[in-house]
C-alpha cells in the first residue's frame, strides 16, 4: 500500500500536470496531512485550510483532521506517561523541566486537573513533557479526553476559518489585481504571521488561566 502510494506520487511528479497534482493531493494528500497534523497541527491546520481556499482540499475534511491529529497527539503522549511512569519521567521529562516545576505541575494535576491540562496544551513548550506528566499522574482518563477535545476542537475551529478566509480573502485580491504567482508566497508569509499569532494568544490565554 505504501509503496503503491510511493509510485503514483513519483508518476504524478513526473506528469507535471497540474489537474494531476492536485488529484493526487486532494485523495492520498489528506493521509500525509493527518500524519503532519499529530505533530505539528496548529501550523498545517492554517495552511491546509488556506488550500481548502483554493479547492486543494475539503475545509470540512481538513478540520476534522486537525481535531483528530491533535487529539491523537495528547493520547500517545498521555498514554507514554501512563505506562512509562517514573522511568519516563526521569529520562524524558527532566531534560525538559527541572524537578520543582515537575513537582508543581503534578499538584496542579492532582488539584485541579481540567485547568492544568488547557494551561499545558496552550503554553509552549509544555505539551510534550506536560501530557506525559498528566498520563503518569492518577488523572482519569475521562477527564483528560473532555479537555483534550474541547482545546483541540477550539484551536481546530479557529485555524480552520483564519487559513479558510485569508485564502478566499487573499485569492479576490490576487485575482482582481492580477498578482496570481504571490499566492504561494503570501501562504508562506501569512502561515509564518499565523505562527506567532498562535504562540502570542497560546500564552495570553495560558497566563489567564493559570501561571505553571
Amino acid at each position: 500500500m505504501v509503496l503503491s502510494n510511493i509510485s503514483t506520487a513519483i508518476s504524478v511528479l513526473k506528469s507535471s500536470s497540474p489537474m494531476g497534482i492536485l488529484a493526487f493531493l486532494q485523495t492520498t494528500g489528506y493521509f500525509i496531512l493527518f500524519i503532519v497534523m499529530i505533530f505539528e497541527g496548529p501550523i498545517i491546520t492554517y495552511a491546509a485550510a488556506f488550500a481548502a481556499s483554493l479547492g486543494v482540499f475539503n475545509i470540512f475534511y481538513i478540520f476534522i483532521l486537525s481535531f483528530l491529529g491533535n487529539v491523537v497527539g495528547d493520547l500517545i503522549f498521555f498514554f507514554i506517561g501512563r505506562i512509562g511512569k517514573r522511568y519516563v519521567i526521569d529520562k524524558y521529562v527532566s531534560h525538559w523541566l527541572k524537578e520543582k516545576r515537575i513537582e508543581k505541575i503534578r499538584d496542579y494535576l492532582k488539584n485541579n486537573p481540567g485547568k492544568t491540562i488547557v494551561a499545558i496544551k496552550l503554553t509552549p513548550p509544555l505539551p510534550a513533557p506536560g501530557l506525559i506528566l498528566a498520563g503518569a499522574s492518577e488523572m482519569s482518563f475521562k477527564i483528560f479526553m473532555i479537555y483534550s477535545s474541547i482545546v483541540s476542537a477550539s484551536f481546530s475551529i479557529f485555524l480552520t476559518a483564519l487559513g479558510f478566509y485569508s485564502g478566499v480573502a487573499f485569492n479576490t485580491i490576487a485575482n482582481n489585481f492580477g498578482y496570481i504567482e504571490l499566492i504561494i508566497p503570501g501562504v508562506i508569509i501569512l502561515t509564518i504571521l499565523v505562527f506567532i499569532l498562535v504562540r502570542y494568544l497560546s500564552k495570553k490565554i495560558s497566563n489567564r488561566i493559570e501561571r505553571i
